[in-house]
């Protein structure tokens, strides 16, 4: 008898979520026997999960002691973000091919979703929302390696609650942006479409000069 296994659980995520919601402070101590309660998991699978986000950057782990959230750092941010645009412009382009008017009437669907999240939504449901957009459309670039390293990369560069929408302002420019790489997508636009997208990432922290990423050379 053939035994279907149950998919496997993205521990590794929900934690990284949880800090990066803000429940868990840059430099806090994360208390396995709390994670576990909390999260309904064992402490092999706690620990390992753990160990996933250590080798991410998203904890530190401090030998006898354990782990706790990592610091706030701005340069590796700018970093990060740098190899997103790299990533993220490449995915968009080659799923361009394949958006057809069914995937764009889900992608203008999911755009209106987190304009509405922007105006009076929970950071989560924002964050959700706006998530929904992008793997919308990622999900639509045939190479599937490239699409799975935009997710891993943006995790990482996304660790902080700080470097998400700092302010209404952000928010808002996130919202044209979304605008911006919809109009580029329903003119089967390439060279927009890679120019929205590249500002889109860019823009994301316009409110903060010092986490200004090099202009292209």
């Amino acid at each position: 008898m053939n035994v279907q296994q149950r998919p496997k659980r993205g521990l590794a995520m929900e934690i990284a979520m949880l800090i990066r919601c803000g429940e868990y402070r840059a430099g806090e101590w994360l208390r396995q026997i709390d994670l576990e309660q909390r999260l309904g998991a064992n402490r092999f699978d706690v620990r390992t999960a753990l160990a996933e986000l250590a080798l991410r950057g998203t904890v530190q782990h401090v030998p006898n002691r354990g782990f706790r959230v990592s610091s706030f750092d701005r340069v590796r941010l700018r970093q990060m973000l740098e190899v997103r645009v790299l990533l993220e412009v490449e995915a968009a382009v080659a799923a361009l091919p394949h958006v057809d008017a069914a995937a764009l009437e889900v992608l203008r669907g999911e755009m209106l979703a987190f304009e509405l999240a922007a105006e009076g939504g929970t950071r989560a449901e924002q964050n959700r929302a706006n998530l929904a957009f992008h793997d919308g459309l990622y999900a639509l670039t045939p190479n599937r390696a490239l699409a799975e390293m935009v997710t891993e990369v943006r995790e990482r560069a996304r660790l902080w609650p700080t470097a998400l929408w700092p302010s209404a302002g952000a928010l808002r420019q996130s919202v044209e942006g979304h605008r911006q790489i919809m109009m580029a997508l329903e003119r089967a636009d390439a060279a927009a479409l890679a120019d929205s997208v590249r500002a889109h990432i860019r823009n994301s922290i316009a409110n903060d000069p010092s986490l200004e990423v090099a202009g292209e050379s």
